[in-house]
C-alpha cells in the first residue's frame, strides 16, 4: 500500500513537471521552425530557449533526496532530437548538462547519461525507424518514448550506492514505462501536427504565390475568382488593368464584380454564367462581346469547391479570341466557297439542300445550269479565257437571282440555284431573264451559252428526286442547244484565227484546192472530197491557242517555240472532237503532221496507220508551206517544191499519194493559186 501511495505521489509530481514540456509545441508554432543551412543562428537561439525550458523542468522536479531528483527532461530532449535537428538539440543538451552538473549530488552521473542518451536517441531515431516495420505515427512515437525511458532507467544504475539505484528503479519503473512513453507520444504528436500544419501553410502560400505569378504572367487572358455573392476573391493584373481601362475602376478583393458592369445585357449574361457554375456546372462559351461588333471572347466558368465539397465561388477565365475567330471564319468561308467565282461550292450546296428540306421552305425550286462550250474555250483560248467565261456567267446569275447565297458551283461547268418558297412559274421567268442576259455576253469573241433545267418540290417527293428531275430537264435542253452553239463556236474560232493571222486563211484555201484535186485523182466520191475540203479549212485550227509572237516570229524558232507549234494538232483535235459533226475528221486533224516513216508527231504513226485524209493533207500542206513566203525565209519555186516532195517520198510522204500529186502538178510552171 505504501508503494502505491508513493507511486501516485510521483505520478502527480511528474504530471505537474510534464506540463512544462508543452511549451515546446508553443515554441515550434511561434518560431515557425524549419531546419535550414542558411539560418544556423535560429537553430542556436531555439536550442538556447529549449535549454532554458529544461532548466525549468529540472527546477520543478520530484526530489528523492538532496542531489537526486527526477523530471521529464528525457521527454523534452528525445522529442527535441527527433524534430529540431543536431544544432538545436546540441545547444539544448549542453545547457541541460551544465545545469545538471552544477547541481551535483549522487545522481549527477545518471542525470548526465540521461541527457546524452535521450538526445542522441532522438537524433538517431529516423535512421532506426527505417529498420522497423511500418507503423502508425502515434505508435512510432510511443515506441520511441518506451525505448528512451528503458535507456533512462538503465542510466539510473550509475547512482551510488547500488542499493539506492535499485530502490529508485523499482519506484520509477511504473511511471517511466507508462506515463513517460505516453507523454512522449502526446508531445511528439503535437509537435508533428504543428509541423504538418506549418508545412501545409507554407505549401499553400507557395502555391498561392505560384498561382498568382502564373495568372499574372499572361497578358492575353483575364483570370479572376468570385465568391457566391459575386465579390472578388482573387484576380490577375491583366484583369485589374482591363477593369481600369474599360470601366475606370480600381478593383480590390471584396469588391462586387457584377456591380461594375454597366451594360445590362452583358451583366445578365455573366451573372447567369456565374450562377450556373455556382450550381456545379463547368461551362465554356465563345461570345461576341456586347461592346464591340468585332471582338470575340472565350469565357470559362468553373466552380470552386472547398474541402467539404461545398461550392464557395467561381473561377473565370476570359481570353480575347478575335484573331482566332477571324481565322476560323476565313477558313470556314473558304471551305464553303468556290475560289474562282466566289460562289458557294458543292459542300455548301449539300448542307444547304438538307437544311431546306423543311415545310416552311416549300415550294422549293431547284435550277440546274450547265455551260455550253467551256472545254472548247479552254482548248482554243486557254484556261484564263475559260475562267473568265465561268466568272462572267457567275456574275450574271448573281445579277438575276439576287441572293448569291442560293447559287453554288458544284462542278467544272455546272451550277445549281436553290430557290426556297418559289413557284415553278416564277423560277421559269428568272431563267428566261438569265438566258437573255447571258446570251448578250461574249468571251474572246465567242457567244456565251448556258443550258438550264428546272424542278419544283412541293413536299411530295424526295429532294434527291427533284434534283434528278432538274438535271434531266437541263440535259434535254442541252441536246438542242449545244450542237448549234458548238458549230458557232468553231466558226468563231476559225474566224478569230484568220483575223489574227490572215495568211492562215489563204493557206487553208490553197491546201483545200490541192486536196480536192488529189481526192478526185484517187477516185473519191463527192462527199469524201467535200469532207477533205472541210478538213483542209480546219487543219490548223489548233493554232488559235499558239502565241501570236511565235506564229509571226521573223526568225527561226527555238526549241521551246517549236515544241509549242507542234502542239497545234492535239489542240485542234480537242476542239473538234467535242462536236459530233466534226468528230469524224478530228483524227485527221490530229494526224496531219505524222510522217510515213513514223518520225512525225504527235503519235509517231507509220505508213498506212496514218488516216488517208491526213496523208493527203500532209502533202498539200507541205507544198504550200514551201512555196509561201515566211518572215524568216524566201519561198521555194514550184519546181523546187516538187523536187523536195519527190525526194521525201516513202520517208515523209506516202509514196503513192505523193506520186499522184507530182503527176498532177509537175508540168505546171507556176505556184498553185
Amino acid at each position: 500500500m505504501t508503494f502505491l501511495i508513493e507511486a501516485l505521489t510521483i505520478f502527480n509530481d511528474l504530471i505537474n513537471n510534464a506540463i512544462l514540456l508543452f511549451g515546446l509545441a508553443i515554441i515550434y508554432t511561434a518560431t515557425n521552425y524549419r531546419q535550414s543551412k542558411q539560418q544556423h543562428w535560429r537553430a542556436v537561439l531555439l536550442g538556447f530557449v529549449i535549454g532554458l525550458i529544461s532548466i525549468l523542468i529540472m527546477r520543478n522536479s520530484w526530489l528523492y533526496f538532496q542531489g537526486l531528483f527526477f523530471d521529464t527532461r528525457s521527454v523534452l530532449l528525445v522529442v527535441t532530437g527527433l524534430f529540431f535537428g543536431p544544432i538545436t538539440t546540441g545547444v539544448a543538451a549542453v545547457i541541460a548538462l551544465a545545469y545538471r552538473i552544477s547541481q551535483g549530488g549522487s545522481g549527477i552521473y545518471a542525470g548526465v547519461l540521461t541527457i546524452l542518451t535521450t538526445s542522441s536517441l532522438g537524433l538517431l531515431w529516423p535512421r532506426i525507424k527505417r529498420g522497423l516495420p511500418p507503423m502508425k505515427p502515434w505508435l512510432n512515437y510511443l515506441l520511441l518514448g518506451f525505448v528512451a525511458h528503458i535507456i533512462t532507467l538503465l542510466c539510473f544504475l550509475a547512482i551510488q550506492p547500488w542499493t539506492t539505484a535499485w530502490d529508485i528503479i523499482q519506484k520509477m519503473v511504473l511511471p517511466y514505462l507508462t506515463l513517460y512513453p505516453i507523454t512522449t507520444m502526446v508531445l511528439a504528436q503535437i509537435v508533428s501536427y504543428q509541423r504538418e500544419r506549418l508545412l501545409a501553410q507554407e505549401k499553400v502560400k507557395r502555391q498561392q504565390l505560384l498561382l498568382q505569378a502564373s495568372i499574372d504572367s499572361t497578358k492575353a487572358m483575364e483570370v479572376f475568382a468570385l465568391d457566391a455573392q459575386y465579390n472578388y476573391l482573387s484576380f490577375n493584373e491583366f484583369h485589374q488593368h482591363s477593369m481600369e481601362n474599360y470601366y475606370g475602376v480600381k478593383i480590390e478583393k471584396g469588391h462586387n464584380f457584377i456591380e461594375y458592369i454597366n451594360i445590362v445585357s452583358m451583366k445578365n449574361r455573366i451573372k447567369e454564367c456565374v450562377d450556373r457554375s455556382l450550381k456545379g456546372e463547368f461551362n465554356t462559351f465563345e461570345v461576341l462581346i456586347e461592346t464591340d461588333v468585332d471582338k470575340y471572347l472565350e469565357e470559362q466558368y468553373s466552380p470552386i469547391v472547398d474541402d467539404h465539397g461545398d461550392i464557395i465561388g467561381v473561377t473565370v477565365f476570359s481570353q480575347d479570341i478575335s484573331e482566332r475567330k477571324k481565322y476560323e471564319q476565313s477558313i470556314l468561308y473558304l471551305s464553303y466557297r468556290d475560289p474562282l467565282t466566289n460562289l458557294h461550292n458543292r459542300r455548301y450546296f449539300t448542307d444547304e439542300l438538307v437544311r431546306l428540306t423543311q415545310d416552311k421552305y416549300y415550294p422549293l425550286t431547284i435550277i440546274t445550269a450547265d455551260i455550253n462550250g467551256l472545254k472548247i474555250m479552254n482548248d482554243a483560248f486557254g484556261h484564263d479565257a475559260g475562267d473568265l467565261l465561268l466568272c462572267t456567267i457567275a456574275d450574271e446569275l448573281i445579277h438575276v437571282f439576287k441572293d448569291e447565297s442560293r447559287i453554288a458551283r458544284i462542278g467544272g461547268d455546272e451550277f445549281v440555284i436553290l430557290l426556297p418558297r418559289t413557284s415553278f412559274e416564277r423560277a421559269k421567268d428568272l431563267i428566261d431573264d438569265a438566258k437573255e442576259k447571258i446570251e448578250q455576253k461574249t468571251v474572246q469573241g465567242m457567244a456565251v451559252s448556258v443550258s438550264f433545267g428546272i424542278s419544283t418540290n412541293n413536299g411530295e417527293d424526295s429532294i434527291q428526286t427533284s434534283l434528278k428531275q432538274s438535271e434531266d430537264d437541263m440535259y434535254a435542253h442541252k441536246l438542242f442547244e449545244v450542237a448549234s452553239h458548238r458549230n458557232e463556236t468553231i466558226k468563231t474560232i476559225l474566224k478569230t484565227l484568220h483575223e489574227k493571222n490572215p495568211r492562215e486563211e489563204k493557206h487553208s484555201e490553197r491546201v483545200s484546192t490541192i486536196c480536192a484535186h488529189i481526192g478526185m485523182a484517187l477516185g473519191m466520191q463527192n462527199e469524201e472530197i467535200q469532207l477533205l475540203k472541210a478538213i483542209s479549212n480546219l487543219h490548223d485550227i489548233g493554232k488559235i491557242a499558239i502565241d501570236d509572237a511565235i506564229l509571226n516570229k521573223p526568225g527561226k524558232l527555238d526549241e521551246r517555240e517549236w515544241e509549242q507549234i507542234k502542239k497545234h494538232p492535239e489542240i485542234g483535235y480537242r476542239i473538234l472532237s467535242t462536236t459530233p459533226e466534226y468528230a469524224e475528221i478530228a483524227q485527221d486533224i490530229l494526224s496531219h503532221h505524222e510522217r510515213f516513216d513514223g518520225k512525225g508527231y504527235p503519235r509517231g504513226l507509220k505508213a498506212k496507220t496514218i488516216p488517208i485524209r491526213a496523208r493527203i493533207i500532209s502533202i498539200a500542206d507541205s507544198y504550200d508551206a514551201m512555196v509561201s513566203e515566211r518572215p524568216y525565209r524566201k519561198p521555194l519555186s514550184h519546181q523546187e517544191a516538187i523536187e523536195e516532195i519527190r525526194k521525201n517520198l516513202g520517208s515523209q510522204f506516202d509514196p503513192e499519194i505523193g506520186q499522184i500529186f507530182i503527176d498532177l502538178y509537175e508540168t505546171r510552171k507556176e505556184v498553185i493559186q
